[in-house]
């Protein structure tokens, strides 16, 4: 425990967590993470009867919000979240159990607050067990009362610099939960383009667009329009899939990325007319035998194409699902469906074959790099551990690197 602990202290805990081994690592987070979830419990326990009781006037706070915030040290976004939370979990007892079983976190359980009742709060709580924050907002849509959409709509900006971030239906806070603020995301289908944050409205504000503001080219424009949640499940999908080319995954590059490609597509003029390659035959170069020299495999391999033929591709996209194939010492899969990279089973270099399918394989670029580090070692030595900058040395002594993931 870090409480009360001065800096030394706190020094030497981060030296002596950074020469634990991997699976003593992996087990103090898991351990922690439940006593962080046992501890949130109890907190909410306590926190509903302080809500209960008029204590924090004795104490000089006007609120249980201005003790949170100006007592504790909360921004108002938690403290906010922590008091509904706690609200909803006086009402119906069975909530503080279930953040100790990881089936609902805190988020969850304040979104879902202003909607339970005595009637529907065991099978909505139900519904919501392990979902995810966009999950939620999707199924908190349909107890909402019905709202009209917003028209088709696009409308000039005032010139100023553009926003580097864009904000995606479950991305950004949504509570609305603040004093004076309210909820505004609407039910049924999930309005782009628009902002929920009071801030955001204040930040960037539309203006009506004359005629002669329509026909500026380098302008900026405000694009609002209503979509079903299958269009918003497609746009997720392409942001996974471009996340190569735009990392921000900025709504502006992955529609006019799709917008491009879909009017070249379309388009007589852009069409590209497809002449077939044709190979003589014996023209295809084979394999190095696994087990040759580093001569041969040099040879054969700069004979052999490295690149992953496109058929390839989406055989192995269909066997894999589109996401991330490896799995674990526990058994479970990564599953990531953003920065996918073809990898090969058998490196390229060491004679694997890109052209069989058997040999190719999805992962995310995190666990790509972790294989690559696993069979290809760096070369160098490890950087030596941290350590205080007075006192006594408490370096440990040079470690092997070891391998993030154990691979496949």
């Amino acid at each position: 425990m870090l409480s009360g602990m001065g800096m030394d202290e706190i020094e030497d805990e981060i030296l002596r967590c950074g020469t634990l081994p991997d699976e003593d690592l992996w087990k103090n987070v898991d351990l922690l993470s439940k006593q962080e979830r046992t501890l949130l419990a109890e907190f909410l326990i306590h926190l509903a009867e302080l809500d209960r009781r008029d204590v924090c006037t004795r104490y000089g706070f006007s609120s249980v919000f201005a003790y949170l915030t100006r007592g504790l040290g909360h921004s108002e976004f938690e403290a906010i979240m922590r008091i509904k939370a706690a609200r909803a979990a006086s009402r119906f007892p069975s909530i503080y159990r279930m953040p100790r079983a990881s089936e609902l976190h805190m988020t969850a359980i304040a979104m879902l607050e202003p909607f339970l009742t005595s009637e529907n709060h065991r099978k909505l709580l139900g519904q919501a067990r392990g979902r995810r924050k966009h999950e939620l907002e999707q199924l908190i849509a349909r107890l909402r009362p019905p709202s009209p959409e917003p028209c088709d709509r696009i409308r000039a900006l005032p010139p100023a610099k553009a926003p580097r971030s864009a904000l995606i239906p479950g991305d950004e806070p949504s509570l609305g939960l603040l004093p004076g603020r309210t909820c505004t995301a609407g039910p049924g289908p999930l309005a782009f383009g628009t902002e929920s944050s009071a801030s955001a409205q204040q930040s960037s504000p539309p203006m009506p667009a004359s005629e002669d503001e329509e026909g500026v080219e380098d302008g900026r424009k405000l694009f609002t329009f209503a979509g079903s949640v299958k269009v918003h499940e497609l746009f997720l999908q392409a942001r996974d899939l471009l996340r190569h080319k735009f990392p921000e995954g900025r709504m502006e590059d992955i529609i006019g990325e799709a917008l491009r490609r879909l009017v070249k597509a379309e388009m007589p003029a852009c069409r590209k007319r497809r002449v077939p390659k044709t190979r003589a035959a014996g023209d295809t170069p084979a394999s190095p035998r696994p087990g040759a020299s580093l001569a041969a495999i040099s040879a054969s391999s700069s004979r052999l194409a490295r690149r992953v033929p496109r058929w390839v591709q989406a055989a192995v996209w269909r066997r894999d699902e589109g996401a991330c194939s490896y799995i674990g010492p526990t058994g479970i899969r990564c599953g990531e469906t953003a920065w996918l990279e073809f990898d090969h089973i058998v490196p390229w270099a060491l004679g694997g074959r890109s052209d069989d399918p058997s040999n190719i394989r999805l992962l995310c670029r995190a666990h790509n790099q972790a294989e690559a580090r696993r069979l290809f070692p760096p070369t160098r030595s490890p950087r030596p551990a941290r350590r205080r900058p007075e006192g006594p040395n408490l370096e440990p002594e040079a470690l092997p690197l070891n391998p993030l993931f154990s691979g496949l």
